[in-house]
């Protein structure tokens, strides 16, 4: 399973973007110690630069936090559409394209899906790039079922329920995965996650498509 790599801690910042190495610090301070332990203090030194300097940017730990998890909503929402305009002409093969995007993102920052999902953010009313980028994400997903209910898979009044069933199984299976209660033999690193992954995703899609409006058996 890929999972963001913690680094050595001292990365000295010389120019550029002091925000995304900020965010990047974070995520990998919250590989080594968890949300709680996480300080904005450390994360200026990991960056190398002051503590003021992190308050310029960020100025409490809860937006810092607030920002990574909208970073993450972003990276997953131009996933999902890059495999959706990647999977062929069937609505179908497209929406199940979409599903393994986010459990491909799911594991590869399983830091950013515990800011997204977890609850960590007390209030997140207060942070409205956030949620706008938690709703582009769903919108994103929504577009694929209304391409599933405009071939008939499923009508538009069941679009919402579709999306929400979908969107429970790709981020359950993400969640079993990371937290180690699916595992292969021995090793974890002998199961082959992505094809665990399609193969769900295909028993799901199986029996919703052939009882869809006459539609061939989703392979």
């Amino acid at each position: 399973m890929k999972t963001e790599e913690a680094t050595p801690a001292k990365r000295p910042y010389h120019h550029g973007d002091l925000e995304n190495a900020l965010l990047d610090a974070a995520v990998r301070q919250i590989a080594e110690v968890g949300v709680r332990g996480m300080s904005l203090r450390e994360v200026a030194r990991m960056v190398g630069v002051s503590h003021a300097a992190v308050y310029r940017h960020f100025p409490s730990k809860e937006s810092l936090i607030a920002k990574v998890a909208e970073d993450g909503f972003r990276k997953l929402s131009a996933a999902m559409a890059s495999a959706g305009g990647q999977g062929g002409d069937n609505p179908m093969d497209r929406f199940k394209a979409v599903g393994l995007a986010y459990i491909d993102f799911a594991l590869a920052h399983p830091q950013h899906l515990q800011l997204m999902f977890g609850g960590v953010i007390k209030s997140p009313e207060d942070f409205p790039e956030l949620q706008q980028a938690g709703r582009e994400a769903k919108s994103g997903l929504a577009v694929f079922v209304r391409g599933l209910a405009a071939s008939g898979y499923c009508s538009p009044e069941e679009a919402d329920i579709v999306a929400l069933s979908a969107w429970s199984q790709v981020h359950g299976l993400a969640t079993l995965i990371i937290s180690g209660q699916v595992r292969g033999e021995g090793d974890p690193s002998g199961l082959d996650y992505r094809a665990l992954a399609e193969k769900t995703i295909s028993v799901h899609w199986r029996g919703f498509g052939a009882g869809s409006s006459g539609k061939e058996e989703v392979r």
